[in-house]
């Protein structure tokens, strides 16, 4: 930097340190510093004292601006220097070391128009460059626009609304995220603090992320570091890990360090349960952690004893007080105190209730006790239940078979007169034969001839039916009671259908009248016998009567209650199930908290100009 030349130089075999020459090779910094960077006609230098940095100011002749004793130093545009002490705060200097601030500030910019952005927490506000506060720090952002002109947005505002849309409290963030019944998180400028459900503040913006557990606890992240607390801020493990996870009344933590990963079993009390660390600690089982360490795997129990050594391939599967295993490739039953039930070898195994289980030797499957003694075996399909296994024969018969080998019941197919299509209801079952549907009923006896192209369930009385590339209804005696005339038709529910012609939707009763017009781009049933309809990608709402309570021009409908949650425009309101207004739209967003009844609305806040008076 002009006629100066920053360079290094070795001190001993293990020192090197950097000072300035000038052209002709004269020192003019000694060689006392472990970093220089030049700024203007100053010099901020570095010097390492044990693990910390410390910095401060020179100029180009070694002569002291402001001492080596601070965190960070930084130019901030001419002649002044934010100046950070270990504290964590700022203050304003010049390049003659005067102060021109205490040390009050969070964060500071660069200097525009002879002004700058200082923040106070997550607000904001405005200095000049003699130290003097133009704009008290209240504003989410600034921008400066001219030496007397600046644009201005505050935080968005979140307020808590009872039954009646009554306000209970509000408070400013840019997020606000339900956690429990009690606690919510809140979110300003990327640090995160927990309000209680009155919106009062509970814990500081400090944090670089919160979780909010049952039972008042909390998972925090701070620096890099994570830590389980209760929400009264006492601490369960403090921030020295680098993840946690909370399962039950079980805390397991990882910490790494020289490139390995170590995780521990904890309590909810922050007592250790483990007498050793593992490269893995899974999920609790019910029975135990499946852990790994040197690459095997084994288990430790509850209170952190290791009842399975780390011998294992793999744990596959653990039931009452068996688990399978594999071993050197082979598979195995052990037991829960490491003793083999099961020496292992090539067949794979499932395990059942009551210590018993599944062995698979080429196509056939045997049902074996906890000794080893076979019970039962296949080579059918079969599906398996917690007390019994249901195998199925090839012509359809089922049979329920015992964990004990024997046949509780069978069940003979039926001879049907064609392929089945689908399961029974209301007394017929689908069939197709030669291309066509019909019906028979639960013995097997056609009830409907096959004459139709396709066909759909009996609901009500009624089935829709595909006829000449339309659908329409028939009922039991095989009468058609509907014309084939629609695109599409539904199962009736409540009395009501849903059919389609040309691409649009409607409604039709049991006599066939359509009751809601055929011109809805789509319908979707919704509870209480409502329906949500779509018309040009806009939503409305339509009861089973077909009337037409609110019209379709929403992006978006949600009801709660007897209230509807809409959005248009990109703005959330709340409407009466007839369309009437109880909660103008205009908030960018509405959670509905069903435990209280209550609402939280956020309320953008807009950018405005503010003008900078002398």
């Amino acid at each position: 930097g002009g006629d100066r030349i920053i360079v290094s130089k070795a001190i001993n075999h293990f020192t090197i340190k950097f000072g300035s020459i000038n052209l002709e090779g004269k020192t003019v910094i000694p060689f006392l510093y472990d970093a220089i960077s030049f700024h203007g006609l100053r010099a901020i230098v570095m010097v390492k004292s044990g693990a910390r940095y410390e910095y401060g100011l020179i100029d180009l002749d070694d002569h002291t601006i402001v001492p080596v004793q601070y965190k960070k130093i930084t130019p901030i545009g001419t002649l002044r220097y934010a100046v950070e002490d270990f504290s964590g705060k700022i203050a304003l200097c010049s390049e003659q070391g005067k102060w021109v601030t205490d040390f009050v500030i969070d964060e500071i910019s660069d200097f525009h128009h002879d002004l700058a952005i200082i923040h106070n927490g997550w607000k904001q506000g405005v200095i000049d460059r003699n130290g003097e506060i133009k704009i008290q720090p209240s504003y989410r952002s600034i921008l400066i626009i001219s030496p007397d002109k600046l644009s201005v947005r505050k935080a968005d505002e979140w307020k808590l609304l009872d039954a009646d849309f009554r306000e209970i409290q509000h408070a400013s963030a840019d997020e606000l995220s339900f956690g429990t019944n009690e606690f919510y998180k809140i979110s300003v400028a990327g640090k995160e603090g927990i309000v209680d459900n009155n919106l009062s503040s509970r814990w500081p913006l400090e944090y670089d992320h919160i979780q909010l557990l049952p039972n008042h606890q909390v998972i925090v992240k701070k620096n890099g570091k994570v830590g389980l607390y209760r929400i009264n801020q006492t601490t369960i493990l403090p921030l020295v890990f680098d993840s946690l996870r909370v399962q039950n009344n079980f805390v397991r933590g990882l910490q790494r360090a020289g490139g390995r990963s170590a995780w521990q079993l904890y309590d909810t009390f922050g007592i250790k349960k483990s007498s050793k660390d593992y490269e893995v600690i899974a999920d609790y089982n019910g029975n135990f952690f499946p852990v790994k360490n040197k690459g095997y795997w084994g288990a430790v129990d509850r209170y952190g004893k290791e009842k399975i050594a780390c011998v294992y391939d793999s744990l596959l599967d653990v039931n009452d007080s068996l688990v399978t295993v594999l071993f050197k490739g082979l598979y195995g039953i052990s037991t829960t105190e490491d003793q083999w039930r099961l020496v292992p070898q090539k067949n794979s195994i499932q395990l059942l209730a009551n210590n018993h289980y599944l062995e698979r030797q080429d196509s056939l499957v045997y049902l074996k006790d906890s000794r080893g003694t076979t019970l039962y075996f296949t080579d059918e399909s079969f599906s398996v239940f917690e007390d019994h296994l249901l195998e199925v024969l090839a012509d359809g018969t089922q049979k329920e078979v015992s964990l004990q080998g024997q046949i509780i019941s069978r069940k003979d197919a039926i001879a049907l007169p064609g392929e089945l299509t689908f399961r029974e209801s209301e007394g017929f079952i689908g069939i197709k034969r030669d291309g066509k549907f019909g019906f028979v009923d639960k013995r097997g006896r056609l009830r409907i001839a096959n004459r139709y192209e396709a066909i759909e369930e009996f609901h009500e009385g009624l089935t829709a039916i595909k006829l000449l590339g339309k659908w329409g209804y028939i009922n039991a005696s095989d009468q058609i009671v509907i014309q084939p005339t629609y695109q599409s038709a539904g199962n009736f529910d409540h009395h009501v259908a849903q059919v389609s012609r040309k691409g649009k939707r409607g409604l039709i009763n049991l006599d066939g009248k359509e009751i809601l017009e055929l011109r809805y781009d789509s319908i979707t049933a919704l509870p209480n016998q409502l329906f949500l309809i779509t018309l040009n990608s806009l939503k409305g709402l339509a009861n089973s009567d077909g009337r037409i309570l609110i019209e379709p021009r929403f992006e978006s409908l949600t009801v709660i209650g007897n209230r509807v949650l809409v959005l248009q425009n990109k703005k959330y309101g709340v409407l009466t199930m007839e369309g009437l207004s109880l909660l103008p739209i205009q908030y960018a967003s509405i959670i509905y908290l069903p435990e209280k009844k209550n609402f939280l609305v956020q309320q953008k806040s807009l950018w405005e100009t503010l003008e900078i008076k002398e």
